[in-house]
């Protein structure tokens, strides 16, 4: 499996994200003059996930146009962490059908995070899995967390410590940092403002976290982050509401915002 980190000189121009309602390609041509180009698939009642997939793939121009064998598939919803020194790859299946017992099966895959010096446990839709590594032997999964909690977790100030929530697909994903380590990490329900400000106050509750000395640091995309952070001001003095661009504020990738976050750190750090 392959580590984060390993950025590859190679110019990559086909990446898959999987989303809950369907699923996107994105390619990637700096030589352009339009280097970015995006086609959104939407899963539908009458048809079955393995039709729509197969179906895009034969129509796509942008699967037509690419020119390198390894495709990379970005993977978003539940997912789980392990420090690697319990982590055991022969165990890894079994660990998150423990942990998500409830959730349909898929085919487990794991990324590993050196700086975090953690395993990050995910799956994939079993038939899903099926066409794409049919279609693309060489294809590399790697979860959207995975993303976010390496790319912020060199951002993360050492002398301040800061709570970070990431909107996406009507869920929030709140983590934070101490000592340079993961201390916290867990995603949560958050289709109202509401709910999202409920979990991020109780995790900042949990972590003993200072309203008016340490911060709260919002990213990902929609209004309801925008309201989250809005509400959030009520309780917490330093709330930043941040968008890809000030993160990524020396790409011009950034400032397309039909990027979403973990597509972008997956290509700037990975390929």
């Amino acid at each position: 499996m392959q580590e984060t980190g390993n950025n590859q000189s190679q110019t990559y121009n086909l990446s898959i994200r999987l989303h809950a309602d369907g699923f996107s390609f994105y390619s990637y041509n700096p030589a352009t003059t339009e280097p970015v180009a995006i086609e959104d698939y939407i899963y539908h009642e009458e048809e079955s996930v393995a039709e729509t997939l197969k179906k895009a793939i034969g129509q796509s121009a942008i699967v037509q146009k690419r020119n390198n064998s390894v495709v990379y598939g970005l993977v978003t919803g539940l997912s789980m962490q392990v420090p690697l020194e319990c982590f055991r790859k022969e165990e890894a299946h079994a660990l998150y059908r423990l942990t998500y017992a409830q959730e349909k099966t898929g085919k487990t895959y794991y990324n590993i995070l050196p700086h975090l010096e953690i395993a990050q446990i995910f799956t994939v839709d079993l038939e899903v899995e099926r066409i794409l590594s049919q279609y693309f032997p060489s294809i590399r999964f790697y979860h959207s967390h995975t993303m976010i909690l390496e790319k912020l977790w060199l951002l993360s100030q050492q002398d301040k410590r800061q709570l970070y929530a990431y909107f996406d697909e009507k869920e929030v994903f709140v983590f934070g940092y101490r000592e340079q380590r993961l201390c916290y990490a867990n995603a949560f329900p958050a289709d109202m403002a509401d709910n999202a400000v409920y979990f991020i106050l109780s995790v900042w509750k949990d972590l003993k976290m200072d309203v008016r000395q340490e911060e709260c640091i919002l990213l990902g995309n929609g209004n309801i982050k925008n309201d989250t952070a809005r509400i959030l001001t009520r309780y917490l003095q330093n709330v930043r509401n941040t968008d890809t661009a000030d993160i990524y504020r020396r790409s011009t990738l950034a400032r397309n915002q039909q990027l979403p976050f973990d597509l972008l750190a997956l290509w700037v750090h990975v390929i």
